[in-house]
């Protein structure tokens, strides 16, 4: 196996090299903390498209949707397909009016329609359901790096922390898009190639007659939508989609984008794109199956298992399509709580008249400081989707609040209904999740039951006190009738 893994290793290491010189060329420009956090708002729409891709395509859409493919079959492709109809979704509804509001975080739209106390409430929730998430990537990067490269796991997961910080330190959000415009690229061409050439491997050389041998020797359940019970399935997709509206590491690329078209189009063709690559994974989960049966060797998931049993160059290739998917997302996971703690708190309500230059010198300091107390969190988590939908679930909340006051008008959603909604909606996810997630249902659903019933309640007997700013009303409600 070591062997074998020498020429795979020398081509993901030779490919990470590139990624970190790609980052820091951004480094050639002088830049403040605006183009730090939001690449100074002048994302085009395919740099728009790489930053919400980037984000979406990360350890839980490719090793989580990989293992759980290996694992229970097709249903794992709910996840990409829930991301995909969210941002399509969101393309067509409050793309537009965020990119209008020129803000930097979600937060920071929730504070503009609900003042302060939900703008603070927000910016806890989603900064520690975004460092959960954040959390998960160095996981899925230590998983794919410790039986690669021989070593302990914890020494993976560091390596994969290093890669995440030269990222953040180098350029911020524009490198970050700068990356993730060749990430993509690597990632589609990646797991095409090791798909075709796993089919072909199951399929005694033949991709087609591998497809005929997924069919024949995989379970029934392994084709069916069944194999997960209905209740918790619908809570995990309600929380993908709802997260759509308030995942701030992707929605950098709405807020960054240079124009309203950029924001729409860019985000729309990122939810078309993720449907197709979440089949490619789920695929490969299932010849991992079909090759290696119920034990996996040297302690590797499912996507790398199945790669490392590939020609070398191929798997090598494969790899690097799998590892640029964790690094598109990682240093965004962990810029978005940066942005958060930056934007909604320091400057906001700390240290209001900070220079320029001590914003970008926090910003680049705190990026650091979450990775390296993401890593030493890492090996904790286990379960990658699992921990993924808990974090959709907490920030749900915030998409709840805001879609209610976008459709149903200000004036029927109060200062109060969204804030004491929100810590309702919070504290029924941590007694639902305390209990262990009764009769299956997945902790989104009594979430936003609980949470727009008792929004509408609140609201109805406390009436707005402050009217929407004419800027908020112009975002939200122009051209509506």
């Amino acid at each position: 196996m070591e062997d074998v893994n020498v020429i795979p290793a020398i081509i993901l290491i030779s490919y990470i090299i590139l990624t970190l010189v790609i980052a820091n060329m951004v480094l050639r420009k002088k830049m403040g903390s605006e183009h730090y956090l939001v690449a100074g708002r002048a994302l085009p729409m395919f740099m728009v498209m790489a930053v919400v891709l980037g984000d979406w395509l990360g350890g839980g859409s490719t090793v989580g949707v990989c293992q759980r493919g290996y694992n229970e079959g097709i249903v794992g492709w709910i996840y990409p397909i829930s991301i995909g109809i969210g941002l399509i979704v969101f393309s067509f509804t409050l793309a537009g009016a965020y990119r209008k509001l020129r803000a930097i975080t979600i937060a920071e739209v929730a504070g503009k329609v609900f003042g302060t106390r939900t703008r603070i409430t927000s910016a806890i929730v989603i900064g520690v359901a975004y460092f959960a998430v954040a959390i998960t990537q160095l996981v899925a990067g230590g998983a794919l790096l410790a039986p690669l490269l021989g070593i302990d796991k914890w020494l993976a997961d560091l390596i994969a922390a290093v890669i995440f910080i030269a990222i953040i330190t180098a350029g911020g959000l524009a490198s970050i898009a700068a990356v993730n415009i060749v990430q993509c690229v690597v990632i589609y061409v990646g797991m095409l190639l090791g798909l075709f050439f796993s089919l072909a491997l199951i399929g005694d050389g033949s991709a087609f007659a591998g497809i005929s041998t997924l069919v024949d020797k995989l379970p029934a359940s392994f084709w069916s939508f069944d194999s997960i019970a209905p209740v918790k399935l619908s809570g995990e997709v309600l929380a993908t989609i709802l997260s759509c509206f308030v995942a701030q590491a992707a929605l950098t690329g709405v807020f960054a984008a240079k124009d309203e078209k950029a924001a729409i189009s860019g985000t729309r063709l990122a939810g078309i794109l993720i449907i197709p690559i979440g089949i490619t994974f789920v695929l490969l989960g299932m010849c991992a199956k079909v090759y290696y049966g119920t034990a996996l060797p040297f302690g590797l998931s499912a996507g790398p298992a199945m790669m490392l049993s590939l020609n070398p160059v191929i798997a090598g290739i494969a790899l690097c399509g799998l590892f640029a998917a964790i690094i598109s997302t990682g240093p965004l996971c962990f810029l978005a709580p940066t942005q958060i703690l930056i934007r909604d708190i320091y400057t906001a309500y700390i240290n209001p008249q900070a220079s320029d230059k001590r914003i970008l010198l926090y910003s680049r300091i705190l990026g650091i400081v979450l990775v390296i107390l993401g890593w030493i969190l890492a090996v904790l988590v286990t379960n990658i989707l699992g921990t993924l939908f808990w974090a959709f679930a907490l920030r749900s909340g915030i998409a709840v609040i805001l879609i209610m006051v976008a459709y149903l008008g200000s004036r029927r959603i109060s200062e109060n209904g969204a804030f004491w909604g929100l810590i309702i909606g919070v504290g029924v996810l941590i007694a639902w999740t305390m209990l262990g997630s009764p009769y299956q249902i997945h902790v989104a659903v009594p979430l936003v039951v609980v949470m727009v019933i008792s929004i509408l309640v609140i609201s109805r007997f406390s009436r707005r006190k402050t009217e929407l700013s004419q800027e908020v009303r112009d975002a939200l409600y122009k051209g509506k009738n």
